[in-house]
């Protein structure tokens, strides 16, 4: 026990070493003064729905998730989240901020003279020949309304399957499982991991005229060709189980929950999968092991998770590194000790350490001197087959089901990094730092 004490003690160590001496380039576009300059112009001539556009249409081009304008004492700034890291772009005094928080209003029939308490909805718009739809959130703060815009692009949310970045062994394991008539499948990890990404995907892939799919969402965010989309509205009384035992009446063959939050959801959602639908739904965990924890403190019976839940997939995205600009460095010793601490950990004795190169980004205009460009996804798939279903029903603990499920195809979460560093598609201190 002591000696596993001080390994992961070592191994804390070096990860802090190592994050510690990381390099880390500022986002340098020379895009960003065209945009200010084009923006205070319209701002000037109060052209705000001009304004708005501009800055949708950047945020769009430059890769961005989010628009957040935040205020202090005398400034508002505006921010870009491009690859989850958010970039300044421009500051607003109190006047120009005034007139584009009312534009941000108006188009998505937000109250304007409501600005003690927080509001969304969201506005449909235009750009480069795509509809998007701007997801908006208002938030009184000590100095006026924030402002957050989600941007929802459909083009890059549904994908191509393959698209996923899922390794072989795991795709194979997720084709298996979206194939079958009933069961649960369960998409899981922190807030903004891109889990509704990964449902639309599937969901696009089982998209059929011989299947009826219907979702429940919160709220809807895209609309899908063929399939029946449902919005829950709490101030109605429309929970996601009212809902959702509304919509079992439907006669579905494939059934999407936006969320499980509560029980009530969980048991139906199981209860569903049970009596022949294939339920699709996500659960904010951290690992395939702390899903298990979290559906037994859930109250689920082991017995039930056993003979309902099929598949587990934990997810995070990580950064790329640009394909443009990057090079092979030299491995540092700490760094050189920390992987061969992973491989012993994961099991992956057959890969030297040689075999693992480094890379970081030069400056490059592609990714605006940032080093990365995109995101990947890194995996940790839980399949439930038969044995695995056993021991669960004899109780044993969630640390030896996912030993035994590590003895056949799971693969974990560092194994999946390790085999995307194979392909040299991100950085260790990019790994480090997300999983």
């Amino acid at each position: 026990m002591l000696e596993n004490t001080n390994k992961i003690e070592k191994k804390e160590e070096l990860i802090e070493k190592i994050l510690w001496k990381e390099e880390r380039n500022k986002f340098n576009s020379e895009e960003v003064k065209v945009i200010t300059d084009n923006i205070k112009k319209y701002l000037d001539k109060t052209q705000t729905d001009l304004a708005l556009i501009e800055i949708s249409m950047w945020a769009l081009k430059l890769g961005s998730s989010d628009i957040h304008m935040d205020n202090e004492e005398d400034e508002t700034y505006l921010r870009f989240r491009i690859d989850w890291v958010l970039v300044d772009i421009m500051r607003f005094n109190k006047k120009e901020y005034k007139l584009l928080l009312e534009r941000f209003k108006y188009n998505s029939a937000l109250k304007l003279n409501i600005t003690d308490i927080p509001q969304d909805w969201k506005y449909k718009t235009e750009l480069d020949w795509k509809k998007i739809d701007v997801r908006i959130s208002t938030l009184p703060t000590q100095y006026w309304e924030n402002i957050v815009c989600r941007i929802l692009d459909s083009s890059k949310t549904i994908l191509n399957f393959k698209d996923l970045w899922f390794y072989w062994s795991t795709e194979r394991i997720i084709n298996k499982s979206i194939t079958k008539k009933n069961w649960l499948i369960l998409v899981t990890w922190p807030t903004w991991s891109w889990k509704t990404s990964t449902l639309y995907t599937i969901l696009n892939k089982l998209n059929t005229r011989d299947k009826k799919i219907t979702t429940l969402e919160d709220p809807v965010e895209y609309s899908l060709p063929w399939i029946v989309q449902s919005e829950i509205n709490d101030k109605k009384w429309y929970t996601f189980p009212v809902w959702l035992k509304a919509l079992l009446r439907q006669d579905p063959d494939v059934i999407m929950v936006w969320e499980i939050r509560d029980k009530e959801t969980l048991d139906t959602a199981t209860s569903a999968s049970l009596t022949w639908h294939l339920v699709l739904s996500t659960l904010h965990t951290k690992s395939s092991a702390d899903t298990l924890d979290r559906l037994i403190n859930m109250w689920m019976k082991p017995y039930i998770l056993a003979s309902a839940v099929d598949t587990i997939i934990a997810q995070r995205l990580v950064r790329r590194i640009c394909d443009n600009c990057k090079e092979e460095i030299e491995k540092t010793n700490d760094e050189e000790q920390l992987i061969k601490s992973m491989l012993l950990e994961t099991w992956m004795k057959s890969v030297s350490v040689d075999q693992i190169k480094l890379y970081k980004g030069k400056w490059c205009n592609k990714c605006n001197n940032s080093w990365y460009k995109g995101r990947i996804w890194i995996y940790e798939i839980l399949n439930l087959w038969d044995s695995i279903k056993e021991i669960i029903r004899d109780w044993w603990t969630v640390q030896e089901i996912i030993e035994e499920a590590r003895k056949n195809d799971m693969i974990t979460m560092q194994e999946d990094w390790i085999l995307k560093a194979l392909k040299w598609d991100t950085t260790i201190e990019e790994v480090l730092r997300i999983i």
